[in-house]
């Protein structure tokens, strides 16, 4: 017999220790004796698991049936030499044992009752207790998870090596065995070593059962043993791996590799010069050598890890494992790496660049924006200042109209020819159209510049339907027309001034187009709301123009049956009013048929009503004989002040002239007395006001005498600091009757007839 090589298949501080020198009967009775225990402990444990199972099924309590047979099941179990996991039919874990935990010591907190087979499978090769990289742990766990029986085998991190056996019963429970092969790995080496038997004998059976290749060559890295596996692996046949086969030789010629991550598969090229080269060098090396790991790729495209280690005495051990399904997974996964990165870059650079157009675009909207905020500001204060100045104006508009029908009225009151009269009446007719569209516009004015304030209150729908009736009743009849006002006892709530004047101008706008018939002014109740109608027969609207009748300046004109020229604003106040109290206004129409205007207000209650009546309640100042009363008129235009003092003479009024408050102070001390009532401008010279000027008055001189403000401005602030002051308000253009009623008022509160 030749000299036994001493090699050994563990690296330094693996464990396996040297291999004693076993004779070929002592090996084949052993083997037979561990396979045949092995077999013979799986079958009881099997027999004693389908037993209990059978039992624990046919019992009477089948709680404690179940409970007493896998107590017997898991007893069977860890007598058993090998690791064993049971599992059922539908593929869950059932028990294991606790040689599993032996071999594997962190199994018990890896796996638990109910897990899937590929569950558990993942759980166990994931043990720390195996030697295996993380490509090979997920190759072993496919390969357990599979539907058909396998087994591999696999190091432990101690030195010893253990075999994984996937056991399936047709159609009932399996298992999953895991048995200690390291004696078996040994003796294999040492037989290797040893160079016993032949190709028929024990150690080529047992070794051949290995997916591992394994070979032993000498110190000059000549062949002397080699498995199966390690021939088909490298593409060997029987008569290329004969004993004395070079190691370089045997990877350079025979199988044609590179390095996996080197060259590819093919014939002997640069790539398997290095391989070779790196192997001859490392045999070339001072011993003892460091363990040298590559992987190469074989002529059929798989991938071989190779491992070579020195042996204990003077040869060189070799392994080669199949990772060719590692690598792959390992590569694809890679592939799929690169392609996620790939398209997370593409992605990237599209959201970045829809991001920067958002920007752009948001930056663009912003730009156009601002732009529309600027025209929008610079038209709205162009509106603004037309409005204050128009509502500024209006002292200054009214002051010569105001002068222009006092002196008319005092006219009006002198004896005059037939032909003088008509004239006058004619110039009055005009002037009272100028009034009406200064007012308008004033209105119009107020409202748009935000001066116009509502003050809501509930009262009789009939104080507004009243006042239009005996207003319009007139103009009606001169027209040839019939104005009808349905009575109505409903309470509304809403502001009566801006609510009077929307139904004035409806029913204005009503007579304007009608030329026979009538206008019909009602209320109808809707729910809690109350809708104030009025229809006429008129000419009727289009569709087309039913909106902008409401914007100011827009007439019909073509349709007026009369040829009148509207000033084309009352809709517009109507519109605005309505907008300002929230009131709806809405227009129906057949054009020649007639129209129906109307605004709805929310219903009010009667007690309020009531209450605030009661409240305010006065008689109203009749018309009277004002002779012998003494007035004083404060006014800073000579024009207004004269046309005044005029029309005062005409009634038999006195009247004390002053330009300034000084003058009027100076006046009353000279008269020495109290005058019956005073008449103050509000705008006079110097910003003085006349609420100003009748506080002077009252403080120097002591009088307490009746006081109208005459002014332009039909604001409520001012209306509220004349009451405050206890004085009357008379807006311009001064209606005489309004003046001449006022000055009643004022006798009769000197003579304690009302209260101041």
């Amino acid at each position: 017999m030749p000299e036994k090589l001493k090699v050994s298949f563990f690296g330094p501080g693996e464990g396996g220790g040297a291999s004693p020198e076993i004779g070929l009967d002592a090996a084949l009775s052993d083997n037979e004796r561990l396979r045949r225990a092995n077999d013979a402990l799986r079958e009881r444990m099997e027999r004693q698991a389908a037993h209990g199972l059978d039992g624990a099924q046919r019992a009477t309590d089948a709680g404690e049936a179940q409970l007493l047979a896998r107590r017997q099941a898991q007893a069977a179990l860890d007598v058993c030499a090998d690791g064993l996991a049971l599992f059922s039919e539908d593929g869950r874990l059932t028990l294991y044992n606790t040689r599993l935990q032996a071999m594997l010591p962190d199994a018990g907190a890896r796996i638990t009752a109910g897990q899937r087979l590929d569950d558990a499978a993942r759980a166990l090769c994931g043990s720390s207790a195996l030697a295996l990289e993380p490509d090979s742990r997920s190759a072993l766990a496919a390969a357990l998870s599979g539907s058909e029986q396998s087994a591999r085998t696999a190091p432990l991190t101690d030195g010893r090596w253990v075999e994984f056996t996937l056991r399936r019963a047709a159609g009932g429970p399996f298992a999953l065995v895991v048995s200690d092969v390291t004696a078996l790995v040994a003796r294999g080496a040492a037989a290797l070593q040893d160079g016993e038997g032949g190709v028929g004998g024990w150690p080529d059976r047992a070794l051949d059962r290995l997916r591992i290749g394994l070979a032993a060559f000498d110190e000059d890295g000549a062949l002397a043993r080699c498995n199966g596996p390690f021939r088909a692996l490298l593409g060997l046949g029987l008569a290329a791996a004969q004993p004395g086969a070079p190691m370089v030789a045997l990877i350079a010629d025979a199988t044609g590799v590179g390095p996996a991550a080197g060259g590819a598969a093919g014939p002997a090229g640069p790539a398997t010069g290095r391989v070779a080269g790196a192997l001859a060098e490392w045999l070339r090396g001072p011993r003892p050598r460091p363990p040298l790991s590559t992987d190469l790729r074989a002529r059929d495209g798989r991938v071989l890890r190779v491992n070579c280690h020195d042996g204990e005495g003077d040869g060189v051990s070799m392994t080669l494992a199949d990772i060719t399904e590692d690598r792959e997974s390992a590569e694809e996964l890679e592939r799929a790496r690169r392609t996620l990165e790939s398209r997370v870059v593409e992605r990237t650079a599209a959201l970045t660049d829809l991001n920067d157009r958002l920007v752009q675009e948001v930056a663009e909207r912003r730009a156009i924006e601002s732009e529309m905020r600027r025209a929008r500001d610079a038209a709205e204060a162009a509106n603004l200042s037309k409005t204050r100045f128009l509502a500024a104006a209006s002292h200054d508009l009214l002051q010569p109209l105001n002068a222009a029908k006092l002196f008319l009225s005092a006219l009006a009151a002198s004896r005059l020819s037939p032909e003088a009269s008509e004239t006058v009446a004619r110039v009055e007719s005009a002037f009272g159209s100028v009034e009406a569209l200064l007012n308008a516009l004033l209105d119009i004015s107020k409202l748009d510049a935000g001066g116009g304030e509502a003050h809501i209150a509930d009262f009789p729908v009939a104080r507004v339907l009243k006042p239009v009736a005996e207003e319009f009743g007139p103009v009606a009849a001169a027209r040839g027309l019939k104005l009808s006002v349905a009575p109505c006892s409903a309470i509304v709530r809403s502001d009566p001034h801006y609510l009077r004047r929307i139904v004035q101008n409806l029913v204005s706008n009503a007579l304007k187009y009608t030329i026979r018939g009538g206008v019909v002014l009602g209320c109808r109740r809707r729910g809690e709301t109350l809708r104030i109608e009025v229809w006429d027969s008129g000419v009727g609207v289009p569709p087309s123009e039913r909106r902008r009748v409401f914007e100011e300046f827009h007439r019909i004109d073509a349709a007026n049956p009369r040829g009148e020229r509207g000033m084309g604003l009352g809709l517009a106040i109507v519109d605005r009013a309505s907008r300002l109290l929230g009131h709806r206004v809405d227009v129906r129409s057949q054009p020649g048929v007639g129209s129906v205007f109307s605004v709805t207000a929310p219903l009010g209650c009667a007690g309020a009503a009531r209450a605030a009546r009661e409240a305010g309640e006065t008689d109203a100042p009749h018309f009277g004989d004002a002779r012998g009363m003494i007035a004083l008129v404060l006014d800073d235009d000579d024009a207004v002040r004269g046309a005044t003092s005029a029309l005062l003479a005409r009634w038999g009024v006195d009247a004390m002239e002053a330009a300034t408050a000084g003058q009027a102070v100076s006046a009353v001390r000279q008269l020495g007395m109290s005058p019956d009532v005073m008449l103050l401008d509000y705008h006079l010279g110097d910003g003085l006001t006349g609420l100003q000027a009748l506080r002077r008055l009252r403080e120097e001189t002591g009088v307490e005498a009746p006081a109208v403000i005459i002014t332009a401005d039909r604001s409520r602030a001012l209306e509220a600091a004349a009451a405050e002051a206890g004085a009357e308000v008379l807006t311009k253009p001064v209606a005489p009757a309004k003046l001449r009623a006022l000055l009643q008022w004022s006798r009769a509160a000197a003579d304690g007839a009302l209260g101041a």
